[in-house]
């Protein structure tokens, strides 16, 4: 295909790239900027559309920055510059839900994004060839250095050539690293997956235990090659210490995490101390906010190593006697238990809660239902299924976990109407 053209950007899209209107149809044209007259080459046709990527910009925005970590293959935003790509993300948070759930603009107010400093990923997820690591290349499987990525940590990105060098030195056929570390950044465990051969993964592990404070080499069925060290890390959120393993779901943003959960726990406060329940739980961060609310807690989470999680932090809790863990899929838990919920929280993966789900939950809360959200596309059509339940919207907040990518991270507060 490789085709080559000139385009101006009218507007950004939903998931983040610039659209440019063509005689092949509309474009998706990858780190362009509206206002902006580009070179970009197309690496996927379709009927009606297309995406391309920039090669050059002929005519800059004045909200484009630049800088060794501009053209990060792993932060699809490291381009704009973060104050106006706050602005953006906040338009296009309203766009999608007046455009999916068909809900009007001033239901959600003139929601600001909070700010994320540089260096905030608690988790980082990269890929691996043949000793090198990295990010995914757009549309392709080439893996591009992470070693200017702002998102990550200096100390951790000090780390990557010296992880490349044992990949190599152990023969090991490494496809993928993540990384989990303190909110301090003191302490950090690795995980590796690799092919099924033991004595190249103990060469690894050997040669990464001094620089990790727990290292595991599993193949890619989960099948442990080799575990040196801890298991888990202690990560400390208001004032709560949770016990996280390294392919445990914890949000990831070590500066607004804090402020996630403080919001949490205020909204929770708002209804009388009762039965509360904490959906799609994970490891217990939103259980831990509802307790401070006062609430009995019940978490519903399938995933076994996220309730292994929960149940170790459980136990260092002086008020964990308040707090049930259900090890369940939410659907499961709700055809089995008929109770309703003074306060709820949701926090479901990208594809949402879906609409009879979404019923479900509106129609078990009694007093306020709080959805903390990583697609706008799918909180929109939830909550146009919530709505009519009786539930109205009463607080939207918006924060950057994700900075320097498109993402966007929403909480929104809706009570039971009077």
């Amino acid at each position: 295909m490789n085709r080559a053209r000139e385009v101006r950007i009218e507007k950004l899209a939903p998931t983040g790239e610039g659209i440019a209107r063509t005689e092949d149809g509309v474009g998706f044209i990858d780190r362009a900027l509206p206002g902006e007259r580009v070179a970009t080459t197309l690496y996927e046709m379709k009927k009606r559309f297309w995406r391309g990527t920039t090669d050059a910009v002929l005519e800059a925005s004045p909200d484009r920055a630049e800088g060794p970590h501009a053209g990060c293959a792993g932060c699809d935003w490291a381009h704009f510059e973060p104050a106006a790509a706050r602005r953006a993300k906040a338009n296009l948070f309203l766009e999608t839900m007046e455009r999916i759930g068909r809900l009007e603009r001033p239901s959600f107010g003139e929601p600001e994004v909070a700010a994320s400093p540089p260096g905030y990923r608690l988790r980082t997820r990269l890929h691996a060839d043949g000793g090198r690591i990295g990010y995914h290349a757009p549309g392709s499987h080439r893996i591009e250095s992470a070693g200017s990525c702002e998102a990550i940590p200096a100390g951790t990105r000090a780390l990557f050539p010296g992880i490349e060098d044992a990949v190599r030195a152990s023969g090991a056929a490494v496809s993928e690293l993540a990384v989990l570390e303190t909110v301090d950044g003191a302490r950090r465990l690795l995980r590796a997956t690799a092919a099924p051969d033991a004595p190249a993964a103990a060469r690894l592990g050997e040669a990464l235990a001094a620089s990790f404070d727990g290292v595991r080499v599993e193949t890619s069925d989960r099948r442990a090659l080799v575990a040196r060290g801890e298991r888990a890390l202690p990560l400390v959120v208001g004032g709560r210490e949770f016990s996280i393993s390294v392919d445990t779901f914890f949000q990831a943003n070590r500066f607004l995490v804090p402020e996630l959960f403080a919001d949490v726990a205020s909204e929770a406060r708002a209804v009388r101390a009762g039965g509360a329940l904490d959906a799609f739980g994970g490891a217990g961060l939103f259980a831990g906010a509802l307790l401070e609310a006062g609430h009995r807690v019940q978490t519903v989470e399938s995933d076994a190593g996220a309730v292994a999680d929960a149940r170790r932090a459980r136990e260092r809790w002086p008020d964990g006697v308040r707090w049930e863990i259900a090890p369940s899929t939410l659907e499961r838990f709700l055809e089995e238990d008929d109770r309703a919920f003074d306060a709820v929280v949701a926090d479901p993966p990208r594809a949402g809660l879906g609409v009879d789900l979404a019923r479900a939950l509106a129609r078990r809360t009694r007093g306020r239902l709080i959805y903390v959200s990583c697609d706008p596309a799918t909180l929109a059509r939830d909550l146009a299924a919530i709505l009519p339940e009786g539930l109205a919207i009463r607080r939207v907040r918006l924060y950057d976990l994700f900075a320097y990518t498109h993402r966007v991270e929403a909480l929104v507060a809706l009570e039971r109407a009077a």
